[in-house]
């Protein structure tokens, strides 16, 4: 549970809530390029604090101000460095009417699993939208650009039209303008998201048709997910996964390469994070067990695949991973499309009063696609600790 300030220290401001959030990681990839080599492994330690408020500034009208500073002091075999980033990354005011909700400025979206929107609360930066954003029952209609990202947000628009129904799911249009070094890209994508439970199982799933234009290239893409979750004891239960998103060839006249846009990808498709919702593949069974109110563990062993041998292999932040002998794409599609399968194990355990802890290890074994591209096949690990705490 989060840590709450006293009371006391600010009975005279009842409109004013103040908070502290914080949040140490520290993680180690070994073998990321899979060659064997010692430089090739990497550690981190992340950190990142938060100073924000909440305002209460009349019956209809209130607000969020909010402070990030965020560190990632990295060292490899041959060089340590540091990147920082000091930013707002919550300004907004919502005003409240009978019939719609607004609100403007900096804030997080998350829409469904956070598949195509997200805030990456995972990354030490973390995602925030600079949007108006309009609420009405069902309806949820915003649009404006990236505020706070990893990446160049001078020319990114977006417009998300989203009804919500109970019985039937949660359907989004988005369209997304963005400038890239080949071209501009424009966008449509028609994603459905539905979870329903039935008795001591649970079903959700989600399915996105993409369109447009981008790189030059006319769009044509798709993307689905499935998960069933079955409660096999009070305490534990065990689900099977299975998603896939299209890809192609780079040099095709026709992109087929879904865009899964601004998710938050960390964990959805396995710990390691050497895979996101494009050019995919991927199979999952996970039990979790949860032996105390505070205490969870919980393991996963998951294939991944190519949808598509010809094209790129893009990791969780929407790029092509790279090995020692660059890009891992093979355009001739001949050296396979299993990327390799991966086991995870991970704990986690809340304290009353002094925030949470959770942990995890993942050891990725390649498949005959990165052993043809890249030439080497031993296997990476991934370790993390983190603690976080909101005061």
């Amino acid at each position: 549970m989060p840590l709450i300030l006293p009371t006391n220290l600010f009975k005279d401001l009842p409109w004013f809530h103040p908070y502290i959030e914080a949040r140490e990681r520290i993680e180690r990839h070994m073998n990321p390029t899979f060659s064997g080599a010692a430089d090739a492994s990497q550690s981190d330690l992340l950190n990142r604090y938060r100073l924000g408020a909440s305002f209460d500034i009349k019956k209809d009208l209130d607000g969020v101000l909010e402070y990030q500073n965020a560190t990632d002091l990295y060292w490899t075999h041959s060089k340590n460095g540091m990147t920082q980033n000091s930013d707002v990354t919550l300004a907004y005011a919502d005003y409240s009417t009978k019939r719609v909700d607004y609100t403007l400025g900096r804030q997080k979206i998350e829409l469904g699993d956070q598949r195509l929107i997200g805030s990456t609360e995972w990354t030490v930066l973390s995602r925030s939208f600079d949007v108006l954003r309009m609420q009405s029952g069902p309806w949820d209609l915003w649009g404006g650009t990236l505020g706070v990202a990893n990446h160049d947000t001078a020319d990114t628009r977006l417009t998300v039209l989203t009804h919500q129904n109970d019985s039937y799911g949660t359907s989004s249009i988005i369209y997304k303008h963005d400038e890239a070094a080949l071209g501009a890209i424009d966008e449509e994508t028609l994603d459905h998201f539905v979870k329903h439970k039935f008795g001591n199982t649970t079903l959700d799933a989600e399915g996105a048709l993409q369109g447009g234009e981008a790189n030059l290239q006319t769009q044509e893409a798709w993307a689905y997910h499935v998960r069933a979750t079955q409660l096999l004891l009070r305490r534990l239960s065990l689900s099977v996964e299975a998603d896939s998103a299209s890809g192609g060839s780079p040099t095709s006249s026709t992109s087929r390469t879904f865009d899964n846009l601004y998710p938050s990808n960390h964990d959805l498709y396995g710990l390691a994070d050497t895979t996101g919702w494009r050019n995919m593949d991927y199979l999952a069974a996970r039990i979790e067990a949860r032996p105390t109110d505070a205490f969870a563990i919980r393991g996963t062993a998951q294939t991944i695949s190519l949808q598509n041998p010809h094209g790129d292999w893009f990791n969780y932040s929407g790029v092509p991973n790279v090995s020692t002998q660059g890009v891992f794409v093979d355009p001739t599609g001949k050296s396979g499309s299993h990327v390799g399968d991966e086991f995870d194990l991970e704990a986690a355990y809340k304290f009353k009063h002094l925030g949470s802890l959770t942990t995890g290890i993942a050891l990725f074994d390649p498949g005959d696609f990165v052993k043809n591209v890249s030439g080497h096949g031993d296997p990476e690990t991934f370790f993390y600790f983190q603690w976080q705490a909101k005061f």
